[in-house]
Protein backbone atom coordinates (compact mmCIF):
# COMPACT_ATOMS: atom_id res chain seq x y z
CA UNK A 1 0.00 0.00 0.00
CA UNK A 2 2.82 2.39 0.90
CA UNK A 3 4.66 1.57 -2.29
CA UNK A 4 1.44 2.10 -4.26
CA UNK A 5 1.01 5.55 -2.73
CA UNK A 6 4.60 6.41 -3.65
CA UNK A 7 3.99 5.25 -7.21
CA UNK A 8 0.88 7.44 -7.48
CA UNK A 9 2.87 10.44 -6.25
CA UNK A 10 5.39 9.73 -9.00
CA UNK A 11 2.59 9.65 -11.60
CA UNK A 12 2.83 5.91 -12.06
CA UNK A 13 -0.83 5.03 -11.54
CA UNK A 14 -0.78 1.76 -13.50
CA UNK A 15 1.92 0.22 -11.29
CA UNK A 16 0.22 1.63 -8.18
CA UNK A 17 -3.01 -0.16 -9.13
CA UNK A 18 -1.02 -3.40 -9.58
CA UNK A 19 0.50 -2.94 -6.11
CA UNK A 20 -2.93 -2.37 -4.58
CA UNK A 21 -4.21 -5.55 -6.23
CA UNK A 22 -1.19 -7.45 -4.90
CA UNK A 23 -1.87 -6.09 -1.41
CA UNK A 24 -5.47 -7.26 -1.70
CA UNK A 25 -4.21 -10.72 -2.65
CA UNK A 26 -2.13 -10.84 0.53
CA UNK A 27 -4.83 -9.35 2.72
CA UNK A 28 -8.38 -10.23 1.69
CA UNK A 29 -9.81 -7.77 4.24
CA UNK A 30 -8.73 -4.89 1.95
CA UNK A 31 -12.01 -4.10 0.23
CA UNK A 32 -11.57 -1.22 -2.21
CA UNK A 33 -11.34 -0.57 -5.91
CA UNK A 34 -7.59 -0.23 -6.68
CA UNK A 35 -8.28 2.37 -9.38
CA UNK A 36 -10.38 4.46 -6.98
CA UNK A 37 -7.70 4.14 -4.28
CA UNK A 38 -5.05 5.35 -6.72
CA UNK A 39 -7.22 8.36 -7.58
CA UNK A 40 -7.74 9.11 -3.87
CA UNK A 41 -3.98 9.10 -3.31
CA UNK A 42 -3.46 11.25 -6.40
CA UNK A 43 -6.05 13.76 -5.18
CA UNK A 44 -4.48 13.80 -1.73
CA UNK A 45 -1.06 14.53 -3.22
CA UNK A 46 -2.44 17.28 -5.47
CA UNK A 47 -4.28 18.83 -2.53
CA UNK A 48 -1.13 18.85 -0.41
CA UNK A 49 0.79 20.43 -3.30
CA UNK A 50 -1.88 23.14 -3.63
CA UNK A 51 -1.56 23.99 0.06
CA UNK A 52 2.23 24.19 -0.26
CA UNK A 53 1.89 26.39 -3.35
CA UNK A 54 -0.60 28.62 -1.56
CA UNK A 55 1.80 29.08 1.36
CA UNK A 56 4.53 30.10 -1.07
CA UNK A 57 2.60 32.50 -3.25
CA UNK A 58 0.85 34.33 -0.40
CA UNK A 59 4.31 35.52 0.66
CA UNK A 60 4.63 37.12 -2.77
CA UNK A 61 1.33 38.97 -2.44
CA UNK A 62 -0.75 36.58 -4.52
CA UNK A 63 -3.41 36.36 -1.83
CA UNK A 64 -6.42 35.66 -4.07
CA UNK A 65 -4.59 32.79 -5.80
CA UNK A 66 -3.45 31.40 -2.45
CA UNK A 67 -7.05 31.47 -1.23
CA UNK A 68 -8.08 29.66 -4.42
CA UNK A 69 -5.36 27.05 -3.90
CA UNK A 70 -6.63 26.29 -0.39
CA UNK A 71 -10.21 26.09 -1.70
CA UNK A 72 -9.19 23.83 -4.59
CA UNK A 73 -7.22 21.60 -2.22
CA UNK A 74 -10.29 21.09 -0.06
CA UNK A 75 -12.43 20.36 -3.13
CA UNK A 76 -9.94 17.76 -4.37
CA UNK A 77 -9.64 16.09 -1.00
CA UNK A 78 -12.09 17.19 1.71
CA UNK A 79 -10.00 15.23 4.20
CA UNK A 80 -6.76 17.06 3.38
CA UNK A 81 -5.00 18.13 6.54
CA UNK A 82 -4.54 21.89 6.66
CA UNK A 83 -2.42 22.58 9.72
CA UNK A 84 -2.39 25.58 12.02
CA UNK A 85 0.88 26.58 10.35
CA UNK A 86 -0.76 26.41 6.91
CA UNK A 87 -3.67 28.60 8.05
CA UNK A 88 -1.27 30.95 9.85
CA UNK A 89 0.77 31.47 6.68
CA UNK A 90 -2.37 32.48 4.82
CA UNK A 91 -3.44 34.75 7.67
CA UNK A 92 -0.09 36.55 8.02
CA UNK A 93 0.59 36.84 4.30
CA UNK A 94 -2.89 38.04 3.45
CA UNK A 95 -2.75 40.62 6.23
CA UNK A 96 0.64 41.93 5.11
CA UNK A 97 -0.85 42.58 1.68
CA UNK A 98 -3.88 44.44 3.08
CA UNK A 99 -6.36 41.62 2.55
CA UNK A 100 -6.92 40.85 6.22
CA UNK A 101 -10.71 40.71 5.89
CA UNK A 102 -10.36 38.03 3.21
CA UNK A 103 -8.11 35.83 5.35
CA UNK A 104 -9.64 36.39 8.79
CA UNK A 105 -11.28 32.95 8.63
CA UNK A 106 -7.78 31.44 8.19
CA UNK A 107 -6.56 33.36 11.24
CA UNK A 108 -9.43 32.00 13.30
CA UNK A 109 -8.82 28.45 12.07
CA UNK A 110 -5.12 28.73 12.99
CA UNK A 111 -5.99 29.87 16.52
CA UNK A 112 -8.64 27.16 16.86
CA UNK A 113 -6.10 24.49 15.90
CA UNK A 114 -3.28 25.93 18.03
CA UNK A 115 -4.84 28.05 20.78
CA UNK A 116 -1.64 28.11 22.84
CA UNK A 117 0.62 29.20 19.96
CA UNK A 118 1.65 32.84 20.32
CA UNK A 119 2.64 33.08 16.65
CA UNK A 120 -0.87 32.37 15.41
CA UNK A 121 -2.24 34.90 17.88
CA UNK A 122 0.23 37.48 16.58
CA UNK A 123 -0.90 36.87 13.01
CA UNK A 124 -4.54 37.14 13.97
CA UNK A 125 -3.69 40.26 15.97
CA UNK A 126 -2.32 41.87 12.82
CA UNK A 127 -5.43 40.92 10.86
CA UNK A 128 -7.69 42.18 13.63
CA UNK A 129 -5.83 45.49 13.82
CA UNK A 130 -6.11 45.94 10.07
CA UNK A 131 -9.85 45.24 10.13
CA UNK A 132 -10.57 47.64 12.99
CA UNK A 133 -10.85 45.14 15.86
CA UNK A 134 -8.42 46.98 18.14
CA UNK A 135 -9.45 45.21 21.36
CA UNK A 136 -9.10 41.79 19.75
CA UNK A 137 -5.75 42.76 18.25
CA UNK A 138 -4.40 43.89 21.62
CA UNK A 139 -5.61 40.66 23.24
CA UNK A 140 -3.87 38.54 20.60
CA UNK A 141 -0.63 40.54 20.77
CA UNK A 142 -0.64 40.16 24.55
CA UNK A 143 -0.80 36.37 24.17
CA UNK A 144 2.26 36.56 21.92
CA UNK A 145 4.10 38.94 24.28
CA UNK A 146 3.51 36.60 27.24
CA UNK A 147 4.97 33.63 25.36
CA UNK A 148 7.89 34.85 23.29
CA UNK A 149 11.51 34.70 24.36
CA UNK A 150 12.57 36.92 21.45
CA UNK A 151 13.23 40.34 23.00
CA UNK A 152 13.17 42.20 19.68
CA UNK A 153 9.82 40.74 18.60
CA UNK A 154 8.38 41.14 22.10
CA UNK A 155 9.35 44.82 22.07
CA UNK A 156 7.85 45.24 18.59
CA UNK A 157 4.52 43.77 19.70
CA UNK A 158 4.58 45.87 22.88
CA UNK A 159 5.02 48.98 20.72
CA UNK A 160 2.06 47.88 18.58
CA UNK A 161 -0.09 47.43 21.67
CA UNK A 162 0.87 50.89 22.99
CA UNK A 163 0.05 52.48 19.64
CA UNK A 164 -3.29 50.68 19.40
CA UNK A 165 -4.16 51.64 22.98
CA UNK A 166 -3.40 55.26 22.07
CA UNK A 167 -5.78 55.04 19.11
CA UNK A 168 -2.97 55.03 16.55
CA UNK A 169 -2.38 52.67 13.63
CA UNK A 170 1.11 51.19 13.79
CA UNK A 171 0.55 49.39 10.49
CA UNK A 172 1.39 52.04 7.94
CA UNK A 173 2.32 51.06 4.40
CA UNK A 174 5.98 51.44 5.38
CA UNK A 175 5.56 49.23 8.43
CA UNK A 176 3.78 46.54 6.40
CA UNK A 177 6.53 46.69 3.76
CA UNK A 178 9.20 46.15 6.45
CA UNK A 179 7.26 43.19 7.82
CA UNK A 180 7.00 41.70 4.32
CA UNK A 181 10.78 42.00 3.94
CA UNK A 182 11.50 40.15 7.20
Amino acid sequence: MIQGEKLVRNNNTDDAVKNFRTAQGWDTSLKFDPQVKAQEFADKGKAEDLIADGKTIVKQGQVKQALQDYTDAHKLDPQVEISADDWNSLCWGGSLYKQAADVMFACDKAVALAPDDGDVHSSRGLARALTGDTKGAIKDFEVYIAQTEDKKLKSQRQDWVKALQAGKNPFTEGALRKLREQ
